[in-house]
């Protein structure tokens, strides 16, 4: 056996092996390659009650993750794979096809399970006067870090081939949101909120007397986990990549397709493929998809909409993840 597997092909393998599909997602979602990570824990000042505040032009990513894929969370994923109805009844939900609140309960069900935490609050709204001021995503309990304000999401991006290395040049598949104003959103809006007086109150209403001790003695921890997949201009495959600054060099990737570009990968390989639907964006193996072979799904894609497809050109090649968009998506 190859001993020479970087720590990222390691962590892959061991995810990938997990049979169950909501156990592999919850395992990808938490200790997968994060696009970009942020953890701030120190003050300005010794009287300060919540870490001081990054912004989305300061910040650096963590050098570390916050919950690494050691020996003890290798068993209990294990563990859980065995017997995951725990996992699959939390997420049984009548909204358990959108994407972004099937991948808040994935990480809710860790902090409530996980031997380092305890989650105290998830999705807590906070008020001034009358106005919305924000919504803290996770608040939980550290063994080591104390109390932690999380914020999380999993987006996918598409890079416009102007300029990789630009935030601003990557959109949703939908052209509705774009990844620089994300990342301002979540770093100078949400990871801040605590820093508004009524929203550090609310916080606090949600804590335990002793938790309320611990947050006079140790500052509130910021934690920003953006998890994810970048997809790359599919023309580009062959030439040097220039990532945005801060990005994650390990983070997951695929690639971009005009839909004429995708019919003529049909029409001269002999191509399987899937379509991958919400919430399983977040899994990292498809083979419990059905597949589909050139000849009898030439036009199972939406010719309207973007679409991710999972697919192989042939028994030769690896699968690859892409996203087959309207041809004229880049104007749109």
């Amino acid at each position: 056996m190859c001993n020479n597997l970087t720590p990222e092909t390691k962590q892959k393998d061991f995810i990938d092996q997990l049979q169950c599909r909501e156990v592999r997602m919850l395992a990808q979602a938490v200790f997968g390659p994060a696009l970009i990570q942020i953890l701030a824990i120190t003050t300005s000042t010794d009287k300060q009650r919540v870490a001081t505040a990054p912004s989305a032009e300061t910040a650096q990513p963590a050098n570390q993750p916050v919950f690494a894929l050691n020996t003890t969370y290798k068993k209990w994923l294990t563990a859980l794979d065995q017997a995951p109805e725990s996992l699959i009844n939390f997420l049984a939900s009548s909204q358990r096809l959108k994407l972004g609140v099937y991948h808040e309960r994935l990480w809710q069900y860790f902090l409530t399970h996980s031997h380092e935490t305890e989650l105290i609050s998830a999705n807590l709204k906070a008020r001034h006067n009358g106005q919305d001021l924000g919504e803290f995503d996770l608040i939980y309990q550290h063994h080591k870090l104390g109390l932690v304000h999380c914020e999380i999401a999993s987006k996918y991006y598409l890079a416009d081939g102007l300029n990789d290395s630009a935030w601003e040049h990557w959109h949703g598949p939908g052209k509705s949101d774009r990844l620089d104003v994300k990342l301002h959103h979540s770093i100078n809006k949400q990871l801040n909120l605590a820093d508004h007086p009524a929203a550090l109150a609310t916080l606090e209403s949600a804590l335990t007397h002793e938790q309320k001790k611990l947050l006079s003695k140790q500052p509130l921890v910021k934690h920003l986990h953006v998890g994810g997949r970048l997809f790359y201009r599919h023309s580009d495959q062959s030439v040097d990549r220039h990532t945005p600054r801060h990005l994650n060099p390990h983070h997951l990737k695929g690639h971009w397709l005009f839909l004429h570009e995708w019919q003529a990968l049909l029409a001269n390989h002999r191509l399987r493929f899937c379509s991958v639907d919400k919430p399983f964006w977040l899994d990292t193996l498809i083979e419990q998809q059905q597949w589909m072979t050139a000849a009898k799904g030439h036009n199972a894609l939406n010719q309207e909409q973007p679409e991710m497809v999972a697919y192989q050109l042939d028994d030769q090649h690896p699968l690859q993840y892409g996203f087959v968009v309207p041809n004229d998506w880049l104007s749109r």
